[in-house]
């Protein structure tokens, strides 16, 4: 169980996370998990590459928002439809690893199932592996980027992204 929605520490209005200019979105539909608050640039960059944005933020988004994206993946995973997976700067700010760990199997059963490529990023803060509350509901995790490929059983880090591809 987690115990700080770090809900408030989506705070980017306007600029696109660096994720998506790393990532090779070769899917239909892309799924941003923990997307935070502030969606409407993203999905205008999305939508010009001739994709599906689906955004999804248990903290930040409309239930109603988050049960569309959850509806179209699953029909996705159903019929082996691509879906590729960003998760940025989600994992750092969250303090339950069993958290962690839930989210990194979804993005593997996503990507496992459609064929998809997941892309995860997150802020290393000072890399002390020593988490700490940031402010009111607010963590951050402290750990290297490579402390998080054990939550993946199929992944690997290449261009400053953990990256699990669907048919591992």
């Amino acid at each position: 169980m987690q115990n700080f929605t770090s809900a408030r520490t989506s705070v980017n209005r306007s600029r696109l996370p660096a994720v998506y200019r790393k990532a090779n979105l070769t899917a239909p539909l892309v799924m941003d998990y923990g997307c935070g608050k502030y969606i409407a640039h993203i999905d205008e960059y999305v939508r010009s590459l001739h994709k599906v944005y689906l955004p999804f933020d248990p903290f930040n988004q409309p239930k109603h928002e988050n049960a569309v994206t959850v509806t179209y993946v699953a029909n996705a995973m159903h019929v082996h439809y691509p879906v590729d997976v960003i998760c940025s700067n989600v994992m750092n700010v969250i303090d339950s690893e069993g958290e962690i760990s839930r989210i990194a199997h979804y993005i593997e059963e996503i990507t496992s199932a459609t064929g998809g490529t997941g892309y995860v990023t997150v802020y290393e803060g000072d890399r002390s592996c020593v988490g700490r509350q940031t402010g009111k509901d607010q963590y951050q995790r402290n750990a290297p980027l490579s402390d998080y490929l054990r939550f993946f059983h199929h992944a690997t880090i290449q261009n400053g992204m953990i990256i699990t591809k669907g048919g591992n």
